[in-house]
């Protein structure tokens, strides 16, 4: 799990918020695997449908909280014009993600603004 997130999901009371995160943490874990092994195992394609599935169903909930917080990230110093969350999950397949620089450009974005909603939904 990325360090940020977990040091943040420590302050979180909402599980709902928790249970987002850690989902997006698991399906970016999947992407980059995906990417970095340049190709798609059978196991790594089930869990990638899997997440995304749920992924899919919660986003609805977040999406709001998290739009101030994309759009507040610069990638190349230029405001995003789209969610981050959407694209990544607009990947519909697995095998989208083998050789998709784009899509791991969009990652860090998606990250930045999941922290910074955690970050603001944290209690003391």
């Amino acid at each position: 799990m990325n360090p940020v997130t977990r040091q943040l999901l420590e302050r979180i009371a909402d599980p709902d918020l928790a249970d987002f995160a850690m989902g997006w943490d698991a399906l970016e874990e999947q992407v980059v695997a995906i990417y970095r092994a340049g190709g798609c195992p059978p196991d790594a394609a089930a869990a990638y449908a899997a997440l995304r599935k749920k992924l899919m169903r919660d986003h609805g909930r977040w999406a709001g909280a998290l739009e101030p917080h994309w759009r507040a990230v610069l990638v190349d110093r230029a405001p995003l014009q789209s969610s981050p969350f959407e694209r990544v999950l607009a990947v519909s397949e697995a095998a989208g993600v083998v050789d998709n620089w784009e899509l791991m450009r969009t990652l860090p974005a998606a990250r930045e603004a999941l922290n910074n909603l955690l970050l603001e939904r944290a209690v003391d």
